[in-house]
């Protein structure tokens, strides 16, 4: 919130210095930006795209790290094969686009995982999960969440999730929220799911690159 109050400061003072006719350029803010673009459906049932527009602002990021999450029952546990990556040096100076495509029309498709830059080129990554294709399909249903806000400071390391996606196999729908993930006890809809899983991002700096 600090960064957040500092830039909206420092855009009131080129307001004032506009009007004097002293205005001045701005420093980058150094955290990056992440915005919803869209979702291809807007019912819970269909298994949907989900898009969101990044911008690293110059922050000192030169990785782009999407972690995937199953929900085991009482917690979000990480998935061990299901780290995507992306390193560049110009991630902190780039812009461009996250986005996770259903392979298939089937409820419970997995998600082809998209991220590309016209800086630094892209990468195409799949999900591969044999709970979620084990489930039964004949009553699947499902639930996709995502971020209904831009965030315009996220700083480097910091990990938020960009959706959630629950299923039930008896037919009937509970929605899901976005907050499932960092609230988990507060949502009906993973305390009565059949199966639910998460992916987040890290805007990283790794030293080792």
């Amino acid at each position: 919130m600090k960064k957040r109050h500092a830039a909206l400061a420092a855009l009131a003072l080129v307001g004032i210095l506009s009007g004097c006719g002293q205005a001045e350029t701005q420093p980058a803010d150094n955290t990056i930006a992440i915005a919803p673009v869209e979702k291809k459906a807007n019912t819970a049932q269909v298994d949907m795209s989900v898009k969101y527009d990044f911008s690293g602002n110059n922050a000192d990021a030169n990785g782009i790290e999407i972690q995937r999450y199953e929900w085991n029952g009482s917690a979000w546990s990480k998935d061990d094969y299901g780290l995507y990556t992306v390193n560049s040096e110009k991630v902190g100076k780039s812009s461009g686009i996250i986005q996770f495509d259903p392979e298939t029309d089937a409820v419970n498709a997995e998600y082809n995982i998209n991220i590309q830059s016209d800086d630094f080129g892209g990468s195409m990554q799949f999900a591969d999960s044999s709970k979620l294709s084990g489930l039964p399909t004949e009553r699947l249903t499902s639930s996709v969440a995502m971020q209904e806000e831009p965030i315009d400071d996220l700083a480097v390391d910091v990990e938020i999730p960009l959706l959630v996606r629950t299923f039930r196999t008896d037919g009937t729908q509970i929605l899901v929220a976005i907050d499932a993930f960092s609230d988990p006890g507060n949502s009906s809809a993973l305390k009565y799911s059949s199966y639910a899983e998460a992916y987040t991002v890290k805007f990283v700096k790794n030293d080792h690159l």
